[in-house]
């Protein structure tokens, strides 16, 4: 009779254990992909850049010229497919073992250790004869401190 009561109390709690794991799994999978923008090259066309970066965050449009502000994280290698799943792996066996103690290290560890990093860009286009606007200089500047992963800057 003891043991059916033990096992009564220990289920639930362990099963209320498996819901409220893996805030660390969760941070690693949302952790931003490894990004280089391909279409960043001058002479490229502003629907290009438009596509890959998305809307500007600002865009400033003078006589035949025209400015457009994006903003974008690159997650870097450590945050590529293989990496993730393994952390996810290792994250899961470690709250097996520990009873879920170790989000205690995982958590600051995705949060500080796995962070993407901002990246502010500026681009500058004239109109060409095609009559669409073409980069002529671009500024990539990567912003310092953590990673928001936010649209603001």
């Amino acid at each position: 009779m003891n043991s059916k009561k033990l096992v009564r109390s220990i289920v639930p709690l362990l099963l209320g254990g498996l819901f409220v794991s893996g805030c660390a799994q969760v941070m690693a999978i949302k952790q931003p992909r490894p990004f280089v923008p391909a279409s960043l090259t001058v002479g490229a066309k502003r629907v290009d850049i438009v596509e890959e970066l998305g809307r500007p965050i600002t865009s400033e449009e003078r006589t035949n010229c025209l400015t457009d502000a994006y903003k974008y994280v690159d997650g870097g290698e450590k945050n590529n497919g293989a990496s993730k799943t393994s952390r996810v792996i290792l994250y899961t066996a470690g709250d097996l073992f520990t009873l879920w103690l170790d989000q205690i290290v995982w958590i600051p560890a995705e949060e500080f250790g796995f962070a993407g990093t901002d990246h502010a860009v500026t681009v500058n286009y004239i109109k060409y004869e095609d009559g669409l606007w073409h980069a002529t200089n671009i500024e990539n500047r990567v912003l310092k401190g953590r990673s928001s992963q936010k649209d603001e800057f």
